[in-house]
């Protein structure tokens, strides 16, 4: 059954908000309710003409959670929810799960993925470690109640709004959607990359505001399968860096780095979990299998992303 009733944990910010904002957008057409569930206090979200209310909860205290759920009726949780530690992280998930089971309207849960496969990537990513736990206790719970339960890990690959770091548009912060501001791999700002390996490597690049649509889509279909993935475009590196180079109408500094080059980068005695996260992930593109992500998304719904091309030319091009 298509979801009607749905909360979105973590939607304030970053993609959940995004995600929120797909939601809105189809709120009228199909007849959506829509929550948002922040550790804090904050105003309604509006967008596209309508609006979801943001109620404050605590993660800590699943009695509370069920609360909510239970007077909103949801039967949809998606988790957009971050952290840097177990406890904000996996807990936090496990939390809002175990509350949500208890509500009699709730059948379907989507984690907090939205990026690259937590199972693919977790050997490289060691943040990654801490959403495999829900990856279990889902699995567990659909073998438990499997006419009355679902879940999805929905996946997206990189933010292709990353690219848009630096542009000089008149409202170039548009580029970022509500993303943090900051280059990875290329920085079109400088003309430069520094592209893990040889650049053969696929690579999935989704826009933000992409993610939020693909994402509100999926919550219309009938069925959900485990893994729904979705993809703006899927270039290898060096596809990517020939485009930048096209669109912006210069030779780019480029450095092609080895295992060797990525691993010297390393902090040895790191200070917390996202010391290393970001050049775990150039190790993770070096090192790992081949990303698999068949765009099944794509064809099940009906949202037609930005591509890497055409999103270059909005903030990059003359």
């Amino acid at each position: 059954m298509k979801s009607q009733r749905i909360a979105v944990a973590g939607g304030t910010g970053k993609i959940g908000r995004h995600i929120v904002e797909g939601l809105l957008k189809i709120k009228e057409k199909c007849s959506l309710e829509i929550i948002v569930l922040s550790r804090s206090q904050s105003s309604d979200i509006s967008y596209a003409g309508t609006n979801a209310p943001v109620i404050p909860v605590d993660y800590n205290d699943q009695s509370s959670l069920q609360k909510v759920l239970n007077q909103f009726q949801v039967d949809t949780v998606i988790s957009t929810l971050s952290g840097h530690t177990p406890d904000a992280f996996t807990t936090s998930q496990e939390n809002l799960l175990r509350a949500a089971l208890s509500v009699p309207s709730f059948r379907r849960f989507a984690p907090s993925e939205f990026a690259f496969e937590s199972e693919q990537i977790s050997t490289f990513i060691k943040l990654y470690r801490m959403k495999l736990p829900i990856i279990q206790s889902l699995r567990q719970i659909q073998k438990e109640r499997p006419d009355s339960f679902e879940y999805s890990l929905i996946n997206c690959g990189m933010f292709m709004n990353y690219l848009g770091y630096g542009n000089t548009k008149p409202e170039g912060h548009k580029a970022y959607g509500h993303l943090a501001h900051f280059p990875y791999i290329f920085d079109l700002s400088k003309h430069s990359a520094d592209i893990p390996g040889d650049g053969e490597r696929q690579f999935v690049y989704t826009r933000a505001e992409d993610v939020g649509e693909f994402v509100a889509a999926a919550t219309q279909l009938e069925a959900w399968e485990e893994h729904l993935n979705m993809a703006g475009e899927i270039l290898t590196l060096n596809e990517i860096f020939r485009l930048c180079e096209d669109v912006c109408g210069t030779k780019f500094d480029v450095k092609y780095s080895s295992r060797e080059d990525i691993v010297a980068k390393m902090n040895p005695s790191p200070e917390n979990i996202m010391t290393n996260f970001f050049t775990e992930g150039l190790l993770a593109i070096v090192d790992g299998d081949d990303i698999e992500n068949p765009m099944n998304l794509n064809k099940l719904v009906d949202v037609k992303p930005m591509g890497v091309r055409q999103y270059l030319e909005q903030w990059w091009g003359n």
